[in-house]
């Protein structure tokens, strides 16, 4: 025999349990544009964190000082033979170890302070224990973000 109540709390216990899970579906998901953290250059930070040779984090700036974090995602050892971002070549024939990573200066592109860029992207290296070479475009993915003062 049912209490009086009962099949109320049980209702919002059940409610309450469906609106969690949907809050943690919405967060998984990248949560809901324009409220949050989310800019330009979320996606293609984690696509090119990911990347076999890729960036840890980068900054492009309007006064010209640019920095690129390089990192090694690979199991073996390689030596950056170019690092093109907006046709621009920051490598210097650095070698990487698996998991390490390099930072990279220069003058990437003229960019205006507050406004969103999208620069092209290849690298080239070569893998050290086999002496293949080899180059990575991210098929397409830009790098974009944010232009810093």
């Amino acid at each position: 025999m049912q209490k009086k109540g009962q099949t109320s709390t049980e209702y919002l216990i059940i409610l309450g349990v469906v609106i969690v899970v949907a809050l943690i579906v919405v967060a998984a998901l990248g949560g809901i544009p324009g409220i949050g953290t989310s800019g330009a250059g979320k996606t293609s930070k984690l696509f090119w964190a990911s990347a076999p040779v890729g960036f840890e984090s980068y900054a492009i700036s309007a006064s010209g000082t640019d920095t690129l974090v390089v990192k090694n995602n690979q199991d073996f050892s390689v030596t950056l033979n170019s690092v093109n971002v907006n046709s621009v070549n920051v490598a210097n024939n650095n070698v990487i170890n698996p998991g390490s990573s390099v930072t990279l200066t220069g003058n990437i592109g003229a960019c205006t302070a507050g406004q969103n860029y999208e620069y092209p992207v290849s690298i080239g290296y070569t893998d050290q224990s086999t002496g293949a070479n080899f180059t990575y475009t991210g098929s397409g993915n830009n790098l974009v973000g944010t232009c810093a003062n």
